[in-house]
């Protein structure tokens, strides 16, 4: 059998789930660590037993010379990071989400990977959540019937959206999305891991079937409700029914007939979580790893390849160029910029006051 040697990139939360999964896959070596924050590594390769432990992730992917890479930075620092690993000879990048504060620096990050035969995936890993694949599979058996809308609800587009959004396409097979229109609301100076992103936003898609999927963000104190069912979550609207989709549950209501109930098979009490991260998280990521590394040993494509994700950011950016455009944006996007961000430098929104937080 194969070792693959791995390296993550970043030691933070997300940092910490990488490692875990890389440790818990027998074909994979955890070789090397590194973080700004030379003490931060040194935790986590202390707790984990990493054996290599590093404050710049060039000197260690020039040292460590790994197969496989875990992207784990803020998003502004993706590309360059993925750029580096691809110079330094990897095999396969495996990149948290957001995917990039951009969606030209998205767009540039598959087109690099994708030139130089290097396997990238981002960590979209709620595909692999049960409760998400058991209502896949309950809308594709028919059980609500026809397929007609699907509501989204979360804290915000860039970070948690990329999810909810990603989770969207996921339901749909991944079809292509004709156009997005959408609004935001650019009230506060809101950071979120520190990337700037909206107060609230809504956002339409479309598909020629004639679907629909709207998204709506926002959290207290500005937008204290988005939906009084499922406040983070999916709804899933049929003709004979719905599905409500959390992360502790997925309830599949069909008229005339009696519920069906899927639990998530993780501990959903916060109380208990192992450095306060929700353990499907640790589960999913270990198997988008396990996935990964199949794609490399089977040369298929990974359930969570690049196209995926990028096919969600496309959504996130569009409706941040729908708002500064004021227009529907049909889709594939041309725009390569963040027009939150380019619109708040043209004066578009006057933002007052700060929140800082993590959702």
């Amino acid at each position: 059998m194969q070792t693959y040697r791995a390296a993550v990139i970043a030691a933070g939360g997300q940092g910490r789930v990488h490692a875990a999964a890389y440790l818990s896959d027998d074909r994979v070596r955890l070789s090397a660590v590194a973080d700004v924050n030379l003490q931060t590594a040194t935790a986590l390769a202390g707790e984990l037993g990493i054996p290599g432990i590093y404050d710049d992730y060039r000197e260690m992917l020039e040292a460590v010379r790994p197969d496989i890479v875990s992207v784990c930075t803020p998003p502004g620092y993706h590309l360059d990071a993925v750029g580096a690993a691809i110079d330094a000879g990897v095999r396969a990048i495996h990149c948290e989400k957001p995917i990039a504060l951009s969606y030209g620096d998205a767009v540039d990050m598959a087109r690099l990977a994708e030139s130089t035969g290097v396997q990238l995936t981002v960590n979209l890993q709620r595909r692999f959540e049960p409760v998400h694949r058991f209502a896949r599979e309950q809308l594709a058996a028919g059980s609500i019937g026809d397929l007609v809308s699907i509501e989204g609800y979360c804290p915000n587009l860039l970070d948690w959206g990329s999810h909810i959004l990603d989770l969207i396409l996921f339901y749909r097979s991944d079809a292509p999305a004709e156009w997005v229109i959408g609004q935001i609301d650019v009230t506060t100076n809101r950071y979120v891991y520190g990337a700037f992103v909206e107060t609230s936003s809504i956002t339409q898609v479309a598909w020629a079937d004639g679907v629909r999927a709207v998204v709506s963000t926002g959290r207290e104190p500005a937008t204290p409700v988005l939906n009084r069912e499922n406040g983070l979550g999916l709804i899933v609207q049929g003709t004979r029914g719905r599905i409500v989709v959390r992360g502790s549950e997925c309830i599949v209501h069909r008229f005339g007939e009696k519920d069906l109930r899927f639990a998530s098979p993780y501990d959903t009490n916060s109380d208990h979580w192992d450095h306060g991260i929700d353990p499907a998280i640790f589960a999913c990521t270990a198997a988008a790893v396990a996935d990964l590394v199949d794609g490399l040993e089977t040369d298929r494509e990974p359930e969570l390849a690049m196209r995926h994700g990028l096919a969600g950011a496309e959504l996130i950016f569009a409706t941040y160029e729908s708002s500064r455009s004021r227009r529907r944006v049909a889709l594939p996007l041309e725009t390569r910029d963040n027009a939150l961000l380019s619109g708040l430098e043209q004066g578009l929104w006057a933002p007052t006051g700060e929140l800082r937080s993590t959702y």
